[in-house]
């Protein structure tokens, strides 16, 4: 959710036309899961909204990210087992990629 936020932002504020060479990311404000789902209190209805598709589209969402919170925490299992290169992304197998060298390595450096 945060990089398909960041990518429209990205599309939405920079210039085509330039070469960006380095983007950084920051965060502030940072609440847990739990503070984030606190109800947001009382909210206007009207007769041209459909509620029943909004929840039926909310708990679809709320599926969605159970299903992607359960994938997180088998990779993450996965790699306390078996170690950081135990899942890796198809790319950091092509020539010329360093993820498998640096996780053997301490701190990503050579010790």
């Amino acid at each position: 959710m945060i990089c398909e936020a960041v990518l429209r932002l990205y599309d939405r504020i920079i210039d085509h036309d330039l070469l960006i060479r380095r983007i950084t990311l920051v965060t502030n404000h940072v609440m847990s899961e739990e503070q984030a789902k606190v109800d947001e209190g009382p909210a206007q209805l009207d007769l041209f909204t459909d509620y029943e598709a909004e929840k039926r589209k909310k708990e679809e969402e709320e599926a969605e990210l159970e299903k992607e919170r359960r994938l997180q925490a088998a990779q993450l299992a996965i790699k306390e087992r078996f170690g950081k290169n135990a899942i890796l992304r198809g790319m950091s197998y092509t020539d010329g990629a360093t993820a498998k060298d640096r996780n053997e390595q301490i701190g990503g450096h050579r010790a």
